[in-house]
């Protein structure tokens, strides 16, 4: 069954109920190699071995994982599938993406099948920023802008890589959505851009603006035909570049608010920076779980998204805390919290 139009709508309709899309960002059980081969190993959700000793297998952490949000409320995982392009992609001798690897199906495979035992439904994002960091010596981490600066191997990318995934699970209801890239402003250049500085002390080999444009047209394009049941969204970084995106064929739109990134300003005060024409449902795809000293920030920000605009708040689609993992400095999501969330709204709670 076709997808809805959320064109005029301000909340992401799933089968027939216009709800809040309470998430969280998994976003991944061991960075970069949840699917498909690395350099490393093959160590996915698929897989019987685990990452180092000492570690469980990728499959019972993601179970624990999502028992646990499960228990709590959250019913929808953003995922990062192919992360920097280090693992689930063949490459031929130029670096052309020439394909899926062999045991990127099977990790896909066991991780829907464990989504779907504990009703979650994954939002899988493509790539993130850190394809465009520059190589470093390892040769395996990052150093793909090459791809996305040449129209020869952005097709190859998506019609290889990208379009046998769309349509093998064209008729999963566990995937939501593809977001076509994480936070991919950082590493672009053009129009009113700040110059890409390093992160995580890694540099960019930045992409223009156009060329991403392009890409993030084509994905999109290839998504919907190909996927047609599924949404397909952005990550913005922040509310002042979503208008970037409003024309590439997204289905809903999607920021991320971090209080450093944004000098401070409040949820509320940066709606301002986003588009005054938008036309379909904002979705506030990251926020900090928590912030040292503030036990009770990560609750706030969920209910200002909540609230809608006439009584002061931010009236978004829905949220999704970075992250259940704890993978950064913005920590683990307190799960009480979320849980209390859950209870207070469950009435208006996709479930």
């Amino acid at each position: 069954m076709p997808k809805p139009n959320l064109m005029g709508s301000t909340r992401i309709e799933i089968n027939g109920k216009i709800g809040w899309l309470f998430g969280a960002n998994l976003p991944w059980i061991n960075c970069g190699i949840d699917f498909g081969e690395s350099a490393w190993g093959a160590f996915g959700i698929g897989s019987a071995h685990p990452p180092a000793d000492g570690i469980p297998l990728s499959s019972q952490a993601l179970h624990n994982a999502f028992a646990t949000m499960q228990a709590n409320g959250v019913n929808v995982a953003r995922w990062f599938l192919f992360f920097d392009g280090r693992a689930g992609i063949a490459y031929d001798h130029n670096g052309s993406p020439t394909g899926l690897d062999a045991k990127i199906i099977g990790d896909l495979d066991a991780a829907l099948g464990i989504a779907r035992t504990y009703g979650i439904k994954i939002i899988f994002v493509l790539i993130s920023f850190d394809w465009m960091y520059r190589k470093i010596p390892d040769n395996i981490t990052g150093g793909r802008s090459y791809i996305l600066k040449s129209s020869d191997m952005r097709d190859a990318l998506i019609n290889n890589v990208f379009v046998p995934v769309f349509q093998r699970y064209a008729n999963d209801d566990s995937v939501l959505a593809y977001d076509v890239a994480n936070e991919p402003e950082w590493a672009l250049t053009g129009d009113d851009l700040p110059a890409p500085t390093a992160i995580n002390g890694r540099s960019f080999d930045p992409v223009s603006l156009d060329d991403f444009t392009r890409f993030v047209t084509q994905v999109s394009l290839a998504a919907q035909q190909r996927a047609p049941e599924q949404f397909v969204t952005l990550g913005s970084a922040r509310a002042k570049w979503v208008g970037y995106w409003q024309n590439v064929g997204l289905d809903f739109y999607q920021f991320h608010y971090y209080p450093g990134t944004e000098e401070g300003r409040t949820l509320v005060e940066v709606l301002s920076d986003l588009p005054r024409d938008l036309n379909r449902p904002v979705w506030l795809g990251e926020i900090p779980a928590n912030v040292p000293g503030n036990a009770g920030f990560m609750t706030g920000l969920l209910e200002q998204a909540y609230s809608p605009r006439s009584t002061g708040g931010a009236g978004l689609a829905g949220a999704a805390p970075w992250s259940m993992q704890g993978v950064d400095d913005c920590g683990v999501a307190d799960t009480e919290a979320l849980r209390q969330f859950y209870l207070a709204h469950a009435a208006d709670i996709h479930y």
